[in-house]
């Protein structure tokens, strides 16, 4: 029966880690999906010095994070943000509304992805 309790919680150790694990990664994403939808909103509103500072603020924060998402999420789903987010930053910086709001709106989606990959459910595990 001693033999049942290591690995039990071993088990629950990793359970609860990764319980963590996707509650942080969506702590830390939902505030820049929210800031990819002001960033939108300012541009529409001709506010583009305010997009583009939302977009480098936006990236600058992700970019501080990314030794930890580095550690825990596939490299090809980062690589995929970090070129949305320049991307966005050079459509910002020669006002092009539409590529502007196609690039913010696959970041917002992208980074959805990313927090919905950390989550433990069946889909992720199988």
């Amino acid at each position: 029966m001693k033999y049942f309790w290591i690995p039990a919680a071993i088990l629950a150790a990793l359970v609860a880690a990764s319980l963590w694990n996707a509650r942080q990664v969506e702590a830390d994403i939902t505030p820049w999906r929210e800031a990819a939808g002001y960033a939108i909103d300012a541009a529409e509103r001709g506010g583009w010095d305010a997009a583009l500072d939302a977009v480098r603020e936006t990236r600058d924060d992700w970019y501080a994070h990314h030794s930890y998402f580095h550690i825990v999420i596939a490299h090809d789903e980062l690589d995929k943000v970090d070129a949305l987010f320049a991307e966005a930053e050079s459509f910002a910086v020669e006002r092009d509304m539409g590529e502007f709001r196609a690039e913010m709106s696959e970041l917002i989606v992208q980074l959805g992805i990313l927090a919905e990959t950390q989550k433990l459910t069946i889909r992720n595990v199988l």
